[in-house]
């Protein structure tokens, strides 16, 4: 099925790109940009961009570049419109297949749940607003909070009735299925009864990253202890709360510029939080830390702060958090709050100062546990101290970075005055209890796969030849890398070529100043490369389309073609601002530059003619033709040649 281009234009727009790279390669941020190791050729030091704003990447190492539908075919070894539909699968944007009944009405029950979720949100926000929701917005007023945080996050209130909600959502066009899809609805199965999931309770929005509604938590807000204090939405077709960090779509621009996390428990907790100035918060949604969650988060940074309440409770889902967390290479701290505090009781009691102290004590990995243990005695007798040391020594055995784990052995070995061989001898034992594990639960998946054939060492095998075949084809590839990358950047695009080619490409209005104002057309470009590129980037300005964007999403793109404009892209930006129209008075720079670009395009053809014709004029002198051919060919010369004098005194800046 082809996917029409308003929809993959949506796709892409939506789409994250560093979150998607970022998956693949670790990358840090430089400027408003990020760059990485290159996945695709084998390099030291990184010349893997990727540009935000603009939604590309490029490597000036082997000379790949795109968008990130491009990046993931290049990647996964997939076709285009496989990694468009990754993408949109990604985005929450469900995308009809014309040729199955099944997945069309899949794809229409996933459009409207999302719909149907989004406008629940609103009437929630409005209601918070009126007469009905003044109790909760006086609730929220006492907890400090204000109008812009809750507009931001879209706090609301769901009426204190069990159908108001449905029948609103019903009045504006959705149907019964489309409330029960979203979990928004209930329905008793004895007697067809349906009502509304929540009633009388604060409304906390639950987005995915890119900031579509998938979900509810919901606060009490009565004194019924008959019902619980929070509820969440159901597992839906477009929610599971184990894969959902709340917050993460408000706080993904602060995780990559901090560069680490705040984990905090509740919704309260988290708004709070933010609302005082740490914009790097996420919560785990009241559920316990999964592996999905953390991976979602480390595709934002790798370092985490778990801020978990002080009580038993607390501090056993710190303690879970912590082992999870290490496991998939977090470098992890424990913030402790004062007893009987949470982040949300603490800011609006001592100010985010108080807070900010806490952060500035928080414990490392091993300082947490022993401390832990302490506080539970089980220091006081040898036995307690050595399970305490084993339970730490297991924790550490998780953690992939060989050399932390080098540092936190030593770490123990002072803490306990005890001998590093012998943390090391029982790391080692762990460390290959690990391998084996891993190696035996692969083989119990591959026997459940072939039906109990393959006994457990050729199951062992099964997984340990395939991961041999995976590295000898990456050293493989990494070798074609080397060898097929290219020499240049811009292949053979001369300089004034890239200069006008990059104008026209990311500046407003910018081809239509070029070629009405500057009277340059295609043919005013040397290289067939550079005609073919202005060709394109003029028809998708003609079509009023962003000439980077719409390029980058069309098929047809080759990839020669998608990796020049890239690298024009990325160039660093001229210091002026966005024209706003090619009619409007040009900033002198941005006049001066592109005049002087289209002057040495007409120097370089005056300097190709005058070779040919000293070429013309050496053959006529050594066939000793007509003195009158000759001379004609020096008048010719000498007009070339004046007429380039004159452009060059135009550029200096002697002619206006």
């Amino acid at each position: 099925m082809r996917i029409p281009e308003h929809i993959v234009e949506q796709i892409i727009r939506q789409t994250d790109i560093v979150e998607v790279i970022g998956e693949a390669v670790q990358l840090r941020k430089r400027g408003q940009n990020y760059i990485g190791l290159c996945p695709f050729h084998n390099e030291k030091t990184p010349s893997f961009n990727v540009l935000p704003e603009r939604g590309i990447f490029k490597c000036f190492g082997c000379g790949k570049g795109g968008n990130a539908a491009i990046f993931l075919r290049e990647h996964q070894k997939i076709t285009y419109p496989e990694a468009l539909k990754e993408l949109a699968k990604r985005a929450g944007i469900v995308l009809p297949d014309e040729g199955d009944r099944e997945s069309r009405e899949e794809y229409n029950r996933q459009d409207n749940a999302f719909a149907v979720l989004r406008a629940a949100g609103n009437f929630y926000y409005l209601q918070l607003l009126a007469e009905s929701g003044s109790e909760a917005m006086r609730y929220l007023e006492k907890r400090g909070f204000t109008e812009e945080i809750i507009k931001l996050f879209g706090v609301g209130y769901s009426p204190d009735s069990f159908n108001a909600t449905g029948a609103e959502l019903k009045s504006q066009g959705y149907a019964e299925e489309n409330l029960l899809d979203a979990g928004l609805s209930i329905k008793r199965e004895e007697d067809g009864r349906v009502w509304d999931r929540f009633r009388g309770r604060l409304m906390f929005p639950i987005q995915n990253p890119t900031g579509r509604v998938i979900g509810f938590g919901a606060r009490r807000m009565n004194d019924d202890k008959t019902q619980p204090k929070y509820i969440n939405s159901p597992q839906s077709l477009v929610y599971d709360k184990s894969h959902v960090l709340y917050g993460l779509f408000q706080a993904k621009d602060a995780l990559r510029r901090l560069e680490y996390a705040i984990l905090v428990e509740g919704y309260a907790d988290l708004i709070s939080t933010y609302q005082a100035g740490f914009q790097n918060v996420v919560a785990s949604s009241g559920t316990a830390l999964t592996r999905e969650q953390l991976r979602l988060l480390s595709r934002y940074c790798k370092r985490l702060h778990i801020v978990y309440d002080a009580d038993n409770a607390g501090v056993n889902a710190a303690l879970r958090g912590l082992d999870l967390a290490v496991e998939e290479g977090f470098d992890v701290a424990i913030v402790t709050l004062p007893e009987g505090d949470d982040p949300d009781s603490l800011i609006q009691r001592d100010g985010a100062e108080a807070f900010q102290r806490c952060l500035d004590k928080a414990q490392s990995l091993v300082n947490y546990k022993i401390e832990v243990f302490r506080k539970q005695g089980k220091l006081g007798t040898p036995a307690g101290q050595a399970d305490a040391v084993r339970d730490v020594v297991e924790t550490i055995a998780k953690v992939p970075d060989t050399f932390k784990r080098d540092f936190m052995i030593r770490d123990v070995a002072l803490r306990f005055s005890l001998s590093e061989h012998d943390l090391y001898r029982e790391l080692n034992q762990m460390l290959r209890r690990q391998q084996f594990q891993r190696i035996d639960q692969a083989g119990r998946e591959r026997r459940v796969e072939t039906n109990g054939i393959i006994t457990g060492r050729e199951s062992s095998l099964a997984v340990l030849v395939p991961a041999t075949q995976a590295l000898v084809t990456q050293a493989v590839s990494e070798e074609s890398a080397k060898q097929q990358a290219p020499e240049g950047r811009y292949a053979d695009l001369l300089p004034e070529e890239q200069e006008l080619l990059r104008i026209a490409l990311t500046q407003a209005g910018a081809v239509g100043y070029i070629m009405q104002r500057l009277h340059i057309s295609v043919e005013s470009f040397i290289t067939e490369t550079a005609q073919q590129l202005f060709q394109m980037i003029a028809d998708a300005t003609e079509h009023h389309h962003e000439p980077l964007s719409w390029l980058m999403q069309q098929e047809a793109l080759t990839e020669r073609n998608g990796s020049l404009l890239a690298a024009l892209a990325v160039r660093e930006e001229t210091p002026s601002e966005r024209w706003r129209d090619y009619n409007v008075e040009m900033q002198e720079d941005l006049k001066t530059m592109l005049r002087d670009c289209m002057i040495k395009l007409h120097l370089r053809r005056y300097d190709e003619e005058l070779r040919s014709l000293q070429e013309q004029l050496k053959h006529a002198q050594d066939h000793e033709e007509p003195m009158e051919h000759s001379l004609e060919i020096l008048k010719q010369i000498k007009s070339a040649d004046e007429e380039r004098r004159r452009l060059q005194e135009v550029m200096m800046g002697a002619v206006v």
